[in-house]
């Protein structure tokens, strides 16, 4: 028996531009995505002796079957590497769900990760993200971590510098959001958005605050804002609190403020936790793999 346990970090989006939808149903989309220090922590056991996936979480409304992201990517790795032998993943969830901050992409990243080094298949980083992307468009990313853009339908990467000189800090209302429904609410408006990424990339390689709070940018708050409450009454307090910029992640509905010290990004944190949101201080990570 084998066991390894690491921690499966979130994500937030720094510019999501939605372009278009392909005709399997995938959308083109054009984003930063920024590893930050919110994680589930995962372990993964390996039997090369025994058979069969088993998965569990310390959170009753996660499913543990079939339908879960992180039990279809221990399948697939075994499929596709021809390995043999049980398999039992542990989910200790601490990323909230209906987010945006892409936690079973993570989740299931982590497996892959996990599976790769217990079965020593050394498959290359790429390998990985060519797998991760039968499951799910955010998987890729939250295997290479740290920052980057991705286009495509989020598996061509470009290495971008870290988020550096802000304090992110993410919370949430009680209300989440459905990313399926997101899409599609933005597919019944017959969105198709013309942003590029390019002034933020370019902003994080001057590092220059000012310049990259203002090419802050996600599409689908235009859909999900009018709808979700909490999400825009959270964008207010972080602007009340003194946050420099505020955005929500992905589909949503979790909301970041980017603050300049971590006494502030604390002093806010707490803030919203005694009005009654989940919040947590996030700084940045640049490495996507991290045992413990």
């Amino acid at each position: 028996m084998k066991k390894l346990r690491i921690k499966a970090y979130a994500k937030i989006n720094l510019f999501l531009e939605i372009c278009g939808r392909r005709e399997n149903g995938y959308h083109e989309i054009d984003t930063v995505m920024q590893t930050v220090g919110l994680y589930d922590r995962i372990t993964v056991d390996y039997d090369e002796q025994g058979e069969g996936i088993t998965l569990s979480c310390n959170k009753k409304h996660i499913p543990t079957d079939e339908s879960n992201i992180a039990y279809k990517c221990a399948a697939l790795f075994l499929g596709e590497t021809g390995k043999k032998g049980r398999v039992h993943v542990h989910i200790e969830k601490k990323i909230p769900v209906a987010a945006g901050l892409g936690g079973g992409s993570a989740d299931g990243a982590a497996v892959l990760k996990a599976l790769n080094r217990l079965t020593d298949a050394r498959l290359s980083v790429t390998e990985l993200c060519d797998l991760g992307k039968r499951i799910g468009a955010d998987i890729p990313f939250c295997i290479r971590g740290g920052c980057a853009r991705a286009t495509g339908i989020g598996e061509i990467f470009e290495d971008a510098p870290c988020l550096c000189g802000f304090v992110p800090v993410i919370a949430m209302g009680r209300q989440g959001s459905s990313t399926p429904a997101a899409y599609r609410a933005l597919d019944d408006a017959g969105y198709q958005g013309t942003a590029t990424a390019k002034p933020m990339l370019e902003m994080l390689e001057k590092q220059d605050g000012r310049g990259l709070v203002g090419a802050l940018y996600n599409a689908f708050e235009g859909v999900i804002l009018p709808v979700n409450d909490g999400a825009r009454e959270l964008k207010s307090k972080f602007v009340k609190l003194g946050a420099k910029g505020t955005m929500m992640s992905g589909s949503g509905a979790a909301v970041f403020g980017l603050f300049e010290s971590g006494a502030k990004a604390r002093f806010a944190c707490n803030a919203l936790r005694l009005s009654g949101n989940f919040a947590v201080v996030a700084p940045c990570v640049k490495d996507a793999f991290e045992e413990g």
